[in-house]
């Protein structure tokens, strides 16, 4: 409690008092004052840094002048003449001491274009000459000098080559000037820039920087600027030592500021102790009791009153303390709201639309329909065109779902995903049946997602509260399961959950999924074989392995009927990895027979390729444990199933071929895009639908159409299998216009593996027979 002891806070304050001056100057002695000082530091070395700037500038300068010389001595007629033998004089009238020192260079050399010497001469540092081999006047004409290092020194050196002074004519040779930058030269500079410069030359390795910087001592720094030379073996150390001017004199001011401030903190000090309690203390108590209730009682509403005294520090406090209070209130309400709000579309979420079924729910007699939206293909969309174009159709689509909110006790909510919520008072049924109606008519018009326009439709369930559920998950449970009946009932369309009760298809099926969970394990599934031949039926290229179900009360059940069934189940990669061990078992078994390498084809469904890491490792399981190739096994991917999972079957696809797999592309002609996906698709066989063979070759139009697919795919390269072929004109018609492979009722229906040996057998012996009459 903080309001309870006037006195005990006199103390403390005190205490806050002294020991804060205390702290105070501690801190400027020991933390402050080495701070204020640092700054002085940088100022020092920012004063240093410019005076390197200013030496540098000075070096290039001297580059900059020694170039101009150059360029003056080069593109002049005399020294032209001159090196093409016509002004003998030139060195008598030009060269001489006075040259030297006068422009400040040490050394000329002009060497003719044959790159004989018409002139060298110097003047002072002629020892340095030793230095200069041949290799210094293989430099290139250049418009900079070079940085070329002696044995003791530095040297600029200017190349140019020389022309007549209007640059009429070629070239007539080389001039090279130089111009030594020695210990006396860079004190020279020195003092033209009023600092005292020496200079050294290094050899590698050198510093990353091209300049540095240190503390000599409490007084004094220094700087050092790198040029380097030319050929980047050495360098020109040129140091200065500068005062720390900025540093001395502001130790000298904190040193006095900080006896002056001991002198008036302790008067302010004295003062504030004597004030404090008169105009702080009660007024804190009494706001610290009130804060202390409001804790006490949660009661974050309340808010604190205090003595007002003209807009001072204590009543800004108790304002602030007012909004602080304000604020939290009115956080924890915004806090509330996003737990409940989805943040993409700005509907509530599951959590938001529970609350609100909570307080529909508390009403004596109330009645709601929940209806529960899944867009139609979303992932195809979100796949194709990116997850951005995605979030965007679920905004566009919440907005159009806000359009049919009648009023505020009708509440629109997204579930996850693309699953959506409408949660409505519900009095007539009928009603509700006509607004769903248009509902699904609204939410099926194009949508502009930036540059594309596309459409998507709608599956809705539609539980009622409380017929289909007393709970927010039991009604919400039976709303998603009419939704999936609407999907299994081809999508774009509503279905009622207690209309589930009456339909037998439903119902029917219900049963038909629980009854195929033990199928497997009750042997009722069996294997068919279908077998495929060359066109004039010479020999048998393989057999396709067709699942058959044997209810053991209904009896044959159509696979029509029930893969669709296993694919929403979840059990369809446990079936289809029991065909593919049991297709590779039975081709083992007529190997056995001795009937030859047979080869065997499965159809695989879309969930076991989007589940593809686990089906591959059943099929190398299984071949290494059946010592099968994988060439002898051919899978078969429906086209339709491209459209909607155009990654995970490419992939998939990819993966098989790298294994040796053969890959067939079936029902060829009945999807979307079908050329396309040849292109795209890793496949070795092409499966002509039986749509396409059924009326040839009594349909001009089919007949030429079939005819033109044969040509494309033998161009393309691919293995053609013609399925649904019956009759012996379409058998006649496929031998003339293609190489195709033929699956059909014509040659076989699908048959109990037995009979496939017979054919075997036969087969065999036909071909030994004609064997032994050759």
């Amino acid at each position: 409690m903080i309001g309870g002891g006037g006195m005990k806070l006199q103390q403390q304050t005190l205490w806050v008092i002294g020991g804060s001056m205390f702290v105070f100057l501690l801190l400027l002695t020991t933390i402050i004052r080495p701070m204020l000082l640092e700054d002085a530091l940088s100022m020092d070395e920012a004063a240093l840094d410019r005076d390197l700037d200013r030496i540098e500038r000075a070096i290039v300068n001297e580059g900059n002048e020694l170039n101009r010389l150059a360029n003056d001595w080069a593109q002049w007629d005399d020294t032209y003449h001159y090196v093409n033998g016509r002004y003998v004089d030139f060195i008598d009238s030009n060269i001489n001491e006075e040259t030297f020192d006068n422009n400040h260079f040490w050394r000329m050399v002009i060497m003719n274009n044959d790159q004989d010497v018409m002139l060298d001469r110097s003047y002072g540092y002629r020892s340095e000459k030793t230095f200069l081999t041949e290799e210094i006047f293989e430099l290139e004409p250049s418009r900079t000098p070079y940085m070329i290092p002696g044995e003791n020194t530095f040297f600029y050196v200017a190349v140019k080559e020389i022309y007549p002074n209007n640059r009429g004519s070629e070239p007539g040779g080389t001039l090279f000037i130089f111009r030594s930058l020695d210990a006396d030269h860079i004190s020279f500079i020195g003092r033209e820039l009023s600092m005292a410069l020496s200079s050294s030359i290094r050899k590698g390795p050198f510093p990353a920087q091209s300049r540095t910087t240190r503390v000599v001592s409490e007084d004094l720094l220094q700087g050092v600027l790198y040029i380097e030379s030319a050929d980047r073996e050495s360098q020109l150390a040129i140091t200065v030592d500068k005062t720390r001017n900025y540093y001395l004199s502001k130790r000298d001011v904190i040193s006095k500021f900080v006896i002056y401030l001991i002198i008036l903190l302790s008067f302010i000090a004295l003062v504030l102790y004597m004030i404090f309690d008169r105009l702080l203390v009660s007024r804190i108590s009494a706001i610290s009791t009130q804060l202390n209730r409001i804790e006490e009682t949660k009661d974050f509403e309340s808010r604190v009153s205090w003595k007002i005294h003209n807009g001072d520090e204590i009543h800004r406090l108790g304002t602030s303390i007012n909004g602080m209070l304000s604020s939290a209130d009115q956080s924890q309400r915004e806090v509330v709201s996003m737990a409940q709000h989805d943040q993409l579309t700005g509907l509530l979420n599951r959590y938001g639309v529970y609350e609100e079924f909570k307080r529909i729910s508390s009403v004596p007699d109330s009645r709601a329909a929940f209806i529960f939206f899944d867009l139609d293909g979303f992932k195809r969309i979100n796949d194709s065109l990116g997850h951005k174009a995605g979030d965007l159709l679920l905004k566009k689509v919440s907005k159009r779902l806000k359009e049919f909110v009648l009023n505020e006790k009708e509440i629109i909510a997204r579930m996850g995903g693309d699953e959506f919520l409408m949660l409505a008072p519900c009095a007539d049924v009928e009603a509700l049946m006509t607004r769903m109606n248009e509902m699904l008519r609204h939410l099926k018009q194009n949508y502009s997602l930036g540059d594309i326009q596309t459409f998507i439709t709608t599956s809705v369930g539609v539980a009622l509260y409380p017929q289909d559920g007393e709970t927010f998950d039991e009604v919400l449970q039976s709303a998603d399961i009419a939704m999936y009946e609407a999907k299994r009932k081809g999508k774009n369309q509503f279905v009622f959950y207690h209309a589930l009760e009456s339909d037998l298809d439903y119902r029917n099926i219900l049963t038909l999924e629980n009854d195929l969970k033990f199928a497997l394990k009750n042997n009722e599934l069996y294997l068919d074989y279908q077998p495929v031949y060359t066109g004039n039926r010479n020999r048998m290229t393989g057999v396709e392995a067709l699942i058959r179900w044997n209810h053991p009360e209904k009896g044959l059940i159509s696979p029509s009927v029930f893969i669709p069934i296993a694919e929403n189940g979840s059990f369809i990669s446990d079936i289809g990895e029991w065909v593919m061990e049991e297709a590779l078992r039975q081709h083992v078994k007529w190997r056995e027979m001795g009937l030859g390498e047979i080869g065997v084809a499965i159809n695989v469904s879309k969930m076991q390729m989007k589940n593809k890491n686990r089906f591959l490792d059943k099929l190398d399981h299984l071949l290494m444990e059946y010592k099968v190739e994988p060439s002898i096994l051919q899978v078969e991917i429906t086209e339709s199933d491209i459209f909607f999972f155009d990654g995970e079957v490419i992939e998939f696809a990819a993966t098989l071929k790298k294994k040796g797999v053969r890959v067939a592309l079936d029902d060829f002609g009945v999807g979307t895009s079908t050329l396309f996906n040849l292109k795209k698709l890793p496949v070795d066989i092409v499966k002509i639908d039986r749509s396409f063979v059924q009326n040839v070759p009594n349909v001009h139009f089919d007949t030429k159409l079939l005819s033109g697919i044969y040509q494309v795919l033998e161009d393309l390269g691919f293995h053609v299998i013609t399925e649904g072929v019956e009759t012996r004109e379409q058998v006649a018609y496929i031998l003339t216009n293609s190489t195709s492979d033929i699956q059909g009722y014509y040659f076989s229906r699908p048959v109990k593996p037995e009979y496939i040996s017979l054919l075997l057998e036969q087969e065999i012996t036909v071909r030994e027979a004609a064997t032994d009459q050759r």
